[in-house]
């Protein structure tokens, strides 16, 4: 009999006399054929069936690849696959975003939703905090609102726009919506640099006591900040971001998300900028020992943004965020005393 090849973890396959039998391979596939002639498939161990082939009648046999009800084999499989393992799976599902994860859909976007509340917490503290209000205590605010912005958006479209999909309308709504995400990350971070620089300043650290630098890192922020949006606005701009690769477990798989067409790194070099800025800036406070409470805040909210957004794959999608709201509190504590005249 003629054998078509389908790839290489489903076997060959082979039709006779209206039969069909696939023959074992490294993991055996077994074939859920109804009177509709929908198959179905699910990976078992080799040692489930041992060497013998499995047949039944069809009617006619579809490829694999036109198959749509893929959640419940590939939730079988996801905790044994590896990345290689899982491609020719992958290349026989339309829509491998499809998948489920497994979880809840409510517990990714609750995550945002408490990092966007936390971030509103602190907005509010800053509104009390910041008596004596400069360029850099703007920033600081302006970047705390494009954060609560960021992740309320994100919270907003995993809980209301998941038909996106089908649904153009919402699909556009919230592309328009989730603009500003990335405008407002990309303008503010910068210019919170100038934040970090008044508060070294404060707490003593020699270089940042000139007007002459001050204003240096002013010019620098907002050069850095148009540059980021000339690049983008020349860039084919977002579209819809779903973790569709391994881990199929992956909590990411719940949100629904814009992000650029085209990420390139140099889209997270103000983010690296600001993070570095703190610690280093943190740092020398600290030897300057003018205000050590200053200093230890800075070092704190470095640290924050760094290893949050420096943990891996899926992982980084929360810790990202969640770090980014703890250089936030990190500079409200610092604000209270550099900004509040404690």
């Amino acid at each position: 009999a003629n054998a078509p090849f389908y790839p290489d973890r489903w076997g060959p396959i082979i039709i006779h006399n209206n039969m069909i039998a696939l023959k074992n391979t490294t993991t055996t596939l077994a074939l859920l054929v109804s009177s509709t002639a929908t198959v179905g498939a699910f990976t078992t161990p080799r040692t489930s069936f041992g060497p013998s082939i499995i047949s039944a009648p069809v009617l006619q046999l579809q490829p694999i690849a036109q198959r749509t009800c893929v959640s419940t084999p590939l939730q079988l499989l996801k905790n044994d696959m590896t990345t290689a393992e899982s491609k020719p799976l992958l290349k026989a599902v339309e829509k491998p975003a499809d998948i489920d994860n497994g979880k809840n859909d409510l517990i990714a976007p609750t995550i945002y939703a408490l990092y966007t509340a936390a971030l509103i917490y602190i907005i509010y503290q800053l509104r009390d905090a910041i008596v004596a209000p400069t360029l850099g205590s703007f920033a600081l605010s302006f970047v705390t609102g494009a954060l609560i912005w960021d992740n309320l958006i994100i919270s907003i479209g995993s809980f209301f726009f998941k038909d996106i999909d089908t649904n153009p309308k919402k699909y556009q709504i919230l592309k328009w919506l989730s603009y500003p995400r990335f405008t407002f990350h990309a303008v503010g971070v910068p210019l919170q640099c100038i934040t970090v620089a008044e508060m070294g300043k404060f707490a003593g650290v020699g270089f940042l006591q000139s007007d002459i630098v001050q204003i240096g890192i002013m010019v620098a922020a907002v050069a850095l900040a148009i540059a980021d949006r000339v690049k983008f606005a020349k860039s084919p701009g977002i579209e819809q971001t779903i973790w569709d690769k391994p881990p199929f477990g992956a909590l990411e798989r719940d949100l629904v998300k814009f992000g650029y067409v085209e990420p390139d790194f140099a889209y997270v070099i103000p983010a690296i900028i600001l993070a570095l800025s703190n610690l280093l800036v943190g740092i020398a406070a600290l030897k300057a020992g003018t205000d050590p409470e200053v200093a230890k805040w800075m070092i704190f909210a470095g640290l924050s943004a760094l290893i949050g957004n420096a943990l891996p794959g899926n992982i980084n999608t929360f810790s990202g965020n969640l770090g980014e709201a703890g250089m936030q509190f990190g500079l409200l504590e610092a604000a209270r005393i550099v900004y509040g005249g404690m």
